[in-house]
């Protein structure tokens, strides 16, 4: 399995997790609802949350003062880095084989 599996089936391996992290780190409103949409920071893996994404989703319409909208696509430029990260760490792990 080391030797013949792993090796033609890790490029696959890596597009699905990174797929997978790419739809996790954009989904918003399903995340919302399942996590609680609690704005304060968790005491426990179990406690409500908020996502960056649901973040600014919810509160984009409420944003009056010029901070808030700022603050809001400071979040978005976050995710957006965060993002790139992932995409960049994809093609790192991905580097060295033929396509």
């Amino acid at each position: 399995v080391r030797s013949v599996i792993i090796p033609y089936v890790r490029r696959g391996v890596v597009g699905v997790i990174m797929l997978g992290l790419g739809r996790a780190l954009g989904e918003t409103m399903a995340v919302t609802f399942i996590i609680g949409n609690a704005h304060g920071f968790p005491d426990s893996i179990f406690a409500s949350g908020s996502t960056i994404a649901s973040t600014i989703a919810n509160e984009f319409a409420e944003a009056t003062s010029d901070m808030h909208s700022a603050a809001l696509v400071a979040l978005g430029l976050v995710l957006f880095f965060i993002t790139f990260g992932v995409l960049a760490i994809a093609r790192a792990l991905l580097g060295g084989q033929k396509y």
